[in-house]
């Protein structure tokens, strides 16, 4: 009877620690300078303010706000995304300022990677290749970034969400922080005014 009881002791002891652990899982959210990628727009503007960014006046629209300051030693921009309804933020993009020549832009995307490849592990995915008419060394790895030619990206699976690191068409680096939780509840409410609608 003891062991009976030792070992029902036991198995609930068990269900409830993997309990608290996939809540705890359930409700991790990613970071951006240590600040969790959730809560309304407005609070996380509040709290990257008291890291020393500072609010742009040109938003592109309610769901997308700017920012400025520092992110890892470069001047930067934040654009910050939230969902449509609740204005839950589930997505972080850094943009770096923009680079002059092909070069100087591959050799930061690939010191970046390598940062992100020490903090985090290897990448789920990568690519990096020009499309025809272009190839690397023609001299118009520009051109070919600007005509959509060139596709030079890095993906971080996190069980938080997704880090990229990208080089995009205007020329500059682009750093990309998405949290699933928030992703999810975006998309869901994004579809629930296309139901609506139809």
């Amino acid at each position: 009877m003891k062991k009976i009881i030792l070992l029902v002791t036991m198995l609930t002891f068990l269900l409830v620690a993997h309990a608290q652990e996939a809540d705890s899982i359930a409700n991790y959210h990613m970071e951006f300078k240590g600040v969790p990628i959730d809560g309304t727009l407005s609070s996380f503007i509040q709290k990257l303010q008291s890291k020393g960014f500072k609010k742009l006046q040109d938003d592109i629209d309610d769901d997308i706000k700017t920012m400025e300051g520092n992110f890892a030693g470069e001047q930067s921009t934040l654009y910050i995304l939230a969902s449509p309804k609740s204005k839950t933020v589930w997505k972080v993009l850094v943009q770096y300022p923009k680079e002059n020549s092909w070069s100087s832009l591959k050799y930061k995307y690939k010191d970046i990677k390598n940062l992100y490849i020490k903090k985090y592990g290897e990448p789920k995915d990568h690519f990096e290749f020009f499309s025809k008419p272009y190839y690397e060394g023609d001299g118009y790895e520009l051109q070919a970034l600007k005509n959509d030619k060139c596709t030079y990206a890095t993906y971080f699976k996190l069980k938080e969400g997704y880090i990229s690191v990208a080089i995009s068409s205007p020329g500059c680096i682009e750093i990309s922080y998405e949290d699933s939780l928030n992703n999810a509840l975006k998309n869901k409410e994004k579809d629930s005014d296309i139901l609506n609608d139809i």
